[in-house]
């Protein structure tokens, strides 16, 4: 059998060039890599409004273009969802109006006996804790602030004391106070901001689309174009999925409030439901929320009751809903999930945990396409799948043809 010789070695001059070649490419890809870091970071309150316009669009795309493919222009499509979103908010909004105005009155009523409540509770748990642990807790801020006379209330005196105290240290935080504002401000602009942006991205949505992939080689159109794509469909899906399921969640929540008689039943559990939003610690806000409402205003089992309601739930989101609603948008495995929200929320806080999983699903998807595609050499498009609403490819030449092939 032939063996092909050796390559020849190259001379160590042109071996030393080839180095310096390649270090120096290093270092200039570092540097633009640097600046284009620096340049985001200087630019950075673009992207808060940003992200939730890409949200809104991956929300209301479908629909658009189950719109568009009627014969709907995308202009009036778009409007159109605008309108159908902002009417279902506002019936769902007055449809609850009676509910929350009735709970609000009741706590506006019930004010004075909850001040007394929660002042009582508080008493009781520093009597546990001073008599098992010797230690002494003092509760005159909580008498002082809540207004609330009693046998053990403190005097005038130390509560002008309490409220020289606090209006210190509101003076020292003035400066935090000010960037809380600021932030306010700036997360009522997102809101303003991001709908406005989302309307007109969805709008030339399609041209968009089109400009980006003229800007790719003509030969990767179609992969860059399929990959976009499901990488579209697992994004979308998966911010989709968690709507989904923060509503069955706060429905199934506000329900089991109601049948137990906790106050503010509609309240807690549309808290619990958003709040579900937030993987990890989200669920545990709505249960810890219902316990204590419930502990204060009734007693202690109604506490008991809620957290219970608030178990049960979450035991059959965590078990039911979430892993088959993840597995049709992410197709990512529960444990992968679980890894996924600790790893991001370990590198990038709450960003990390919420936007972990449709990450790791996005880089789950690269490297399969990349592994089919040069590993396995299987054609780039040969996975391509129809999304919601479009037409399964057809394997007959006469409609494939294009119109000015059937001419």
């Amino acid at each position: 059998m032939a063996t092909t010789p050796p390559l020849p070695r190259l001379p160590l001059s042109e071996r030393l060039r080839r180095a310096g070649i390649a270090a120096w490419s290093i270092i200039g890809l570092l540097i633009v890599l640097a600046i284009v870091g620096w340049a985001l970071l200087k630019i950075r309150v673009i992207f808060p409004p940003l992200g939730l316009a890409i949200l809104i669009i991956y929300l209301l795309n479908p629909m658009v273009s189950r719109l568009e493919e009627r014969r709907v222009p995308r202009l009036w499509g778009t409007i159109l969802a605008y309108v159908v979103v902002a009417a279902v908010a506002t019936l769902v909004v007055l449809a609850a109006a009676p509910f929350i105005t009735d709970q609000a009155e009741d706590f506006s009523r019930d004010w004075p006996q909850f001040k007394q409540e929660i002042v009582a509770s508080v008493e009781d748990a520093s009597n546990v804790v001073e008599e098992r642990l010797n230690v002494n807790v003092d509760t005159t801020e909580i008498h002082c602030l809540l207004d609330v006379a009693g046998e053990e209330a403190p005097t005038q005196e130390q509560c002008d004391e309490v409220t020289r105290t606090f209006r210190e240290r509101i003076a020292g935080s003035a400066e935090r106070l000010t960037e809380l504002g600021s932030s306010v401000v700036e997360i009522l602009l997102i809101f303003v901001l991001a709908p406005l942006l989302a309307l007109y991205l969805l709008i030339d949505l399609p041209q968009l689309q089109r400009d980006v992939l003229n800007l790719m080689p003509e030969s990767h159109r179609a992969e860059v174009a399929d990959v976009a794509s499901k990488v579209g469909r697992t994004v979308g899906g998966f911010f989709r999925g968690q709507l989904f399921v923060a509503l069955i969640v706060g429905v199934m929540s506000s329900v089991g409030f109601f049948v137990i008689d906790l106050k503010f039943w509609l309240v807690i559990g549309a808290i619990a439901g958003f709040t579900n939003l937030i993987p990890l610690v989200g669920p545990f806000i709505g249960g810890s929320l219902g316990f204590l409402v419930g502990t204060v205003t009734d007693n202690l089992a109604t506490g008991l009751k809620a957290a219970l309601v608030a178990l049960i739930v979450q035991q059959f989101d965590n078990h039911v809903i979430s892993p088959n609603v993840m597995k049709r948008t992410v197709q990512l495995h529960p444990v992968t999930v679980m890894l996924s929200l600790l790893a991001g929320g370990t590198l990038a806080g709450f960003w990390g945990v919420l936007l972990g999983v449709p990450a790791v699903a996005v880089v789950k998807l690269l490297l399969g396409h990349i592994w089919a595609t040069r590993v396995l050499h299987e054609p780039p498009h040969a996975e391509v799948e129809p999304t919601v609403g479009e037409r399964p490819p057809v394997d007959n030449p006469e409609e494939k043809r294009t119109p000015s092939q059937t001419e």
